[in-house]
Parts: structure tokens; C-alpha cells; sequence
């Protein structure tokens, strides 16, 4: 027995002449308008949960440290062979 997922609808006002480029832009991309706005609702979420992540983010701004120190330590040893 397969278990349906429940859905739900958004609706959007927008005018025909942009409702109508929007779908010749997507069709010739060989996406739909359901498919589009569906990516870009998950690319929304999860942009957001990775922004709230204060841990995440000074995790990654350790890490960018540790590679300018490497980065600065290397350059200046390629300074000092290039000057020998």
C-alpha cells in the first residue's frame, strides 16, 4: 500500500506579461514554473538554516584563518627563496 503525501498550493498575483516570460524563460531551460519556485523555496531553507547556525559559521571562520596563516607563512617563504 503506497502512503500519498499531502501537498498544499501557494498562489502568487503577479501580472500575465511576467507570468508569461517567466514561463518562456523557464521552458526554454527545460524547467516548469512548479519546478522552479520549488528550488527556489529549498535553496531559501536551507540557505537559512546555515545562516542561523552560529556554530557553523565560526567554525568556518576558524578554518578561513587557519588558511590565511598558511597561505601568508607560504608566501613569505616563497618571498624569501625568490629573494635568495
Amino acid at each position: 500500500m503506497t502512503t500519498k503525501r499531502q501537498r498544499t498550493f501557494i498562489s502568487i498575483e503577479i501580472d500575465p506579461e511576467t507570468k508569461e516570460a517567466f514561463s518562456k524563460k523557464l521552458g526554454q531551460e527545460g524547467k516548469t514554473v512548479t519546478g522552479a519556485l520549488k528550488q527556489f523555496i529549498e535553496d531559501y531553507l536551507s540557505k537559512e538554516e546555515s545562516i542561523s547556525s552560529p556554530q557553523k559559521l565560526s567554525e568556518v571562520i576558524k578554518r578561513l584563518e587557519t588558511v590565511e596563516k598558511k597561505v601568508g607563512i607560504e608566501n613569505a617563504q616563497l618571498l624569501g627563496e625568490s629573494a635568495a
